[in-house]
């Protein structure tokens, strides 16, 4: 049997142009990503977004709300994945952080992935978990 992943990820917009605020994955695969993690056991969605942020950027949220859940299965370096996202948005408690362009995931193994604003409606590389672009679009 396969484990289940279950994630938590927010999606941050930057005020002045609607960008979103995403993890572009270096390798073979290019793909952008909210920022975000496993949820570990015994920590509630909501909580694991707080840390995450912390850990990876040094930032503090606020204003964080859930948006909705998100199912995916596909495959990832030969193995079938599934994991299920609860997706938030939230803001970033000092506005200067908007004005970061970018910057490397502090707690990323190797130092590949770097967090960039990716455009508003940008359609390349693909994003990440599927189903994110409608979820943002409807909650507009």
């Amino acid at each position: 049997m396969r484990d289940q992943i279950i994630k938590a990820m927010a999606v941050m917009q930057r005020p002045r142009d609607s960008a979103l605020l995403v993890s572009a994955a270096a390798g073979p695969r290019s793909f952008h990503r909210p920022l975000g993690g496993h949820v570990e056991f015994g920590e509630y969605a909501i909580d694991t977004i707080h840390r995450e942020f912390a850990e990876e950027i040094g930032q503090r949220l606020t204003d964080v709300r859930l948006l909705g859940v998100l199912e995916n299965i596909f495959q990832w370096q030969g193995e079938t994945q599934h994991e299920v996202v609860f997706m938030f948005r939230a803001a970033f408690a000092d506005p200067g952080a908007y004005e970061i362009e970018t910057q490397p995931i502090r707690d990323e193994p190797g130092g590949g992935d770097r967090v960039i604003w990716r455009p508003a409606g940008a359609g390349d590389p693909p994003l990440y978990p599927n189903g994110l672009a409608e979820l943002i679009d409807a909650s507009a």
